[in-house]
């Protein structure tokens, strides 16, 4: 549970970086009682949480499946993309239009030997990250990893 806290901390840490980038020269407390605002509290509340809670359900599984190979670990990702121009996700002249959040699980299935292909679940979900959404994209996929290099230690 101890990563799962130090994820969200640093999640929180880059969330109000970006954030007071963002938001300079505004009042944040008036932007957050907005509609927008609200909306994009909302999700920097329920982000974490989630994640907290899907830590703790994931601690709950067994730690492999007995070909050794199948179901090896979940995680969870959330980021920020800053697009060159106009997000998708975003309405054009809002406080942030070019900033995207992205935020997911994946879930493992299956692990090659050598650890380096990997077959992934993984849930994604993309919106605007400060502004409000012109759309939001939600999918549930297939993800194939390969690892071409890695640091031993």
């Amino acid at each position: 549970m101890s990563d799962a806290l130090t994820f969200v901390g640093l999640l929180l840490v880059i969330l109000l970086g970006y954030m007071t980038f963002m938001l300079r020269g505004r009042n944040w407390i008036e932007y957050f009682k907005t509609k927008d605002g609200k909306g994009i509290l909302k999700g920097i509340v329920l982000a974490p949480l989630v994640i907290l809670i899907l830590a703790a359900l994931f601690m709950l599984l067994p730690g492999r499946a007995s070909a050794g190979t199948w179901f090896n670990d979940a995680s969870v990702f959330a980021g920020i993309d800053y697009t060159k121009k106009l997000s998708p996700q975003c309405e054009r002249n809002a406080v942030d239009e070019r900033g995207t959040s992205n935020l997911g699980l994946r879930f493992n299935v299956w692990e090659s030997d050598s650890r380096r292909v990997r077959l992934n679940s993984k849930y994604t979900h993309h919106s605007c990250a400060l502004g409000p959404d012109d759309r939001q994209y939600d999918g549930l996929g297939i993800e194939l990893e390969w690892k071409v290099w890695e640091r031993t230690r």
